[in-house]
């Protein structure tokens, strides 16, 4: 999933990068700029995303060494 945020993300940053440099002499970037904050939100996303999976991993990791140690004790 994150992979597909950041894709997309990219996707839309490069297509705002066009967008802009086609506008440049016409002064309206409206289109670009919903490109721009579209491929920002995308990539907010992704990195949110990739975060909570590294603590879920992280966690599950903690709970199952203490089980282990529990265990080994017990």
């Amino acid at each position: 999933m994150r992979i597909f945020l950041f894709v997309l993300s990219i996707i839309s940053l490069l297509l705002a990068a066009h967008q802009f440099a086609l506008t440049e002499q016409t002064g309206q970037f409206k289109g670009a700029l919903f490109l721009l904050l579209i491929g920002i939100q995308l990539l907010i996303a992704a990195a949110l995303i990739s975060q909570h999976r590294e603590e879920r991993a992280s966690k599950l990791s903690m709970e199952t060494n203490e089980r282990e140690n529990k265990e080994s004790r017990g």
